[in-house]
């Protein structure tokens, strides 16, 4: 007698050579054309070491100079004030905060290059920003203050406060007298 096919057939088999070498193609494509995360750091320029023949610092115009000087709170002062001027009182200090983003603190240095760039033989490129820090001063304002003068391209330098910063801090209440 004849037999019937029944129509089983057997196990199927797969080869998974070939997958485990599209795998290791792929781990290798994905580790090369990755790039890995970069820390992001500004860039300081370091002041040369001193020579010992260099006694008086370069003459400044002062109208170039403009001090910020970080207090607490989140607030900034401005103010351009030479030392013949600290006598008669008549000088002025503006404040920002940097609580809405660094705008009042960014048009605050905007608004004082204009003002330098309206002097005679002045540019708005060629004013200097000293930037200062109260005692209790925060460390992200620094921060903040450093962003916004790559913001708005002005030369600056973080200094020690002089004479006139103390006098200063003590009239705004942010160190004892």
């Amino acid at each position: 007698m004849s037999e019937i096919a029944t129509g089983k057939k057997g196990v199927p088999s797969i080869d998974m050579t070939p997958m485990v070498d599209l795998g290791f193609l792929l781990i290798a494509f994905f580790m090369l054309a990755t790039t890995l995360a970069k820390p992001k750091a500004m860039e300081l320029i370091k002041p040369a070491p001193k020579d010992k023949t260099d006694i008086d610092p370069p003459k400044v115009n002062k109208k170039r100079v403009l001090s910020i000087l970080l207090g607490e709170r989140n607030i900034a002062y401005f103010y351009q004030i030479a030392e013949e001027e600290l006598a008669s009182g008549k000088w002025q200090i503006d404040s920002a905060d940097f609580s809405s983003g660094g705008t009042g603190v960014r048009s605050a240095i905007m608004e004082r290059r204009k003002k330098v760039g309206e002097v005679p033989g002045l540019s708005p490129d060629s004013i200097i920003v000293l930037i200062k820090g109260a005692p209790k001063a925060k460390y992200k304002n620094m921060v903040d203050i450093m962003d916004e003068m790559r913001i708005t391209n002005s030369k600056y330098a973080l200094v020690d406060r002089d004479k006139i910063d103390t006098l200063i801090m003590e009239n705004l209440g942010l160190i004892k007298k």
